[in-house]
């Protein structure tokens, strides 16, 4: 029985998983997205050929060659003439069902009883990383790389010849996922030097060679590449962003650089213990040790190389490399229960799940006002490029220069947006029959200078925020809150996100509502041309119904900033 609760408690956190992601996705590109549409508009004329294809397949974007990701989005334009990022959603989520199914696998080789796995889905189906789980590209790079890194242990751990050019052929794949994949190359050869099979690592090191000569043929160099300042950046970048898991806390830098060294010094203890056999000494490892070693070498020469090229510009703790610091922070479980008797006492576990369940659940607190606000977001930008050919959720400078394939792609049909919440010719009546309004929403405009570091300068960035804490009445945990401004020049009607700020911890607990009343929209000081708006407010709940309020003051953009009349 208690195998059977445990087996259903752990399938419904992943169920609540895949259910959130896919409820907080829209079928619409994300900065990175627009490479997928760009391939599809390069190679759809006709007479192109196969080698034209292969050519724009494995070109370099960012220092990666995304040839797996084009690859999907080239089969999706060939069955259905269209690219769908909401379905990509779909396969990440697929994709990280399979690699938490690796670790299940592992922790089987334990004997231990289920109950004693049930921490693992609480610290992985969580939204911490979720700049993958709910961003189309970006997600397809990261999940499928470490999809094929896994199935690549998975594949040499059979010890067969047909197995290890599988193997290979999955890291060759890995590689042409994302710039990190070629890392799965070091992983299989850890694996083999545990178990002494020197002639595994010497091939898989051919391989890798060949794999790295083949990806560099016409490799173009990114832009965020540069040598760390000093040691000390470098390092707490390199901890930091194994143990990132705890970055949900105060002072995460410190926290999760801790972390990430309790879990590197743990794993270093495990393979000292393994290399004694070089030293002559019996060592026998337990089943399922070098698989996750192998796996937790990957998360960790990962680090160091994104560590030594990128903490020159801060923290390397993102929400798109978090994957890893979930699966280190998991494996390193998996290791403790196994190892340690300690771990394994009824009480312990009892606590273990006890703060697994919390962590979980915080997660969800912390992150879901962000995935949210970027479901509204992409949602107002459905209606924007369908109405006015234009979008919030990206710089200026990104769809300028990338309006050479996504006005075409557009035009021909395969970048398809689904129906906007909204018609502009709603959004004029809502505001012809709203009459002035007497109360006041207490609205105000924040500034924000920002500095963004680049290779050759800093930039300086102004953002604005027009809020509200006060008015109108607050929100659901679902629907959506949009901004709603028309341009009193024109006529032109724009959305943007204006979903709620989140209530301070004791409101939600004591009070059980999660977003503020009012509203909180953000804007680069050039989203917006030159002029007056009329502002208001539109909620749109999941069934459709509307409902409009019509703010007390007008926004004014001038080459001066965003101000209120």
């Amino acid at each position: 029985m208690q195998r059977i609760l445990a087996g259903v408690v752990l399938i419904l956190v992943a169920l609540i998983f895949v259910a959130y992601n896919y409820y907080y996705s829209v079928n619409f590109p994300y900065q990175d997205d627009f490479l997928l549409i760009q391939f599809i508009e390069a190679i759809s004329p006709s007479g192109l050929g196969l080698a034209g294809v292969l050519k724009e397949l494995f070109r370099t974007f960012n220092d990666h060659k995304a040839a797996v990701p084009r690859f999907v989005a080239l089969m999706e334009y060939y069955v259905t003439g269209q690219l769908n990022f909401r379905f990509y959603i779909v396969l990440v989520s697929f994709n990280l069902i399979y690699i938490f199914y690796f670790l299940y696998l592992q922790f089987r080789k334990t004997r231990l009883p289920l109950i004693y796995f049930l921490p693992a889905p609480f610290l992985f189906f969580q939204p911490l990383y979720h700049e993958i789980s709910n961003w189309a590209l970006t997600g397809m790079q990261h999940s499928y790389l470490t999809a094929f890194t896994v199935t690549a242990i998975i594949l040499v751990s059979r010890r067969s010849a047909s197995a290890f050019y599988g193997a290979m052929l999955c890291c060759f794949l890995a590689t042409f996922t994302h710039g990190n994949g070629i890392l799965s190359f070091p992983a299989i050869i850890l694996y083999f030097l545990c178990l002494r099979d020197f002639k595994g690592a010497i091939m898989t090191t051919v391989f890798m060679i060949s794999c790295f000569l083949i990806y560099i043929i016409g490799y173009e160099s990114g832009q965020a590449g540069r040598l760390p300042n000093d040691v000390i950046s470098f390092l707490s970048s390199l901890f930091g962003f194994i143990g990132s898991s705890m970055s949900l806390w105060a002072e995460p830098e410190l926290w999760s650089a801790v972390w990430g060294i309790v879990m590197v010094a743990f794993m270093a203890f495990i393979l000292f213990k393994i290399a004694r056999v070089y030293f002559g000494k019996p060592v026998t490892a337990k089943p399922g040790t070098v698989e996750l070693l192998a796996l937790f070498a990957f998360i960790f020469i990962t680090s160091t190389v994104i560590a030594l090229f990128r903490s020159w510009a801060g923290s390397t703790i993102a929400s798109r490399f978090q994957i890893y610091a979930a699966l280190a922070t998991v494996i390193f479980y998996i290791m403790l229960i196994d190892y340690t008797s300690f771990f394994r006492k009824r009480t312990v576990l009892t606590a273990m799940i006890g703060l697994s369940i919390f962590y979980w659940g915080y997660s969800y607190y912390k992150f879901t006002g962000m995935v949210a606000g970027q479901k509204t977001m992409y949602l107002a930008d459905v209606y924007n490029w369908k109405t006015n050919h234009n979008m919030f959720s990206v710089e200026k400078a990104i769809t300028r220069n990338a309006d050479f394939y996504l006005t075409p792609g557009y035009e021909k049909g395969f970048f398809s947006l689904p129906k906007p919440v909204v018609e502009m010719a709603e959004l004029d009546s809502m505001f012809n029959a709203a009459t002035s309004t007497t109360t006041d929403y207490k609205m105000y405009v924040e500034k924000w200078k920002m500095e963004r570091l680049s290779r050759e300068r800093t930039e300086i960035l102004t953002h604005y925020f027009i809020s509200s804490n006060k008015q109108p009445i607050r929100k659901g945990l679902s629907g959506n809150r949009f901004l709603v401004l028309k341009d009193q020049g024109n006529g032109q009607i724009h959305l943007a996100n204006a979903n709620p700020k989140v209530e301070a911890r004791k409101e939600i607990i004591t009070r059980g509502t999660y977003y503020k009343p009012g509203f909180n929209a953000f804007f680069r000081i050039d989203d917006l041309k030159p002029g007056g708006y009329e502002l208001g407010v539109l909620d749109v709940s999941d069934e459709g119904k509307k409902t409009f309020f019509r703010l007390d003051k007008s926004l004014l953009v001038t080459a001066g900033g965003l101000t209120l009349q």
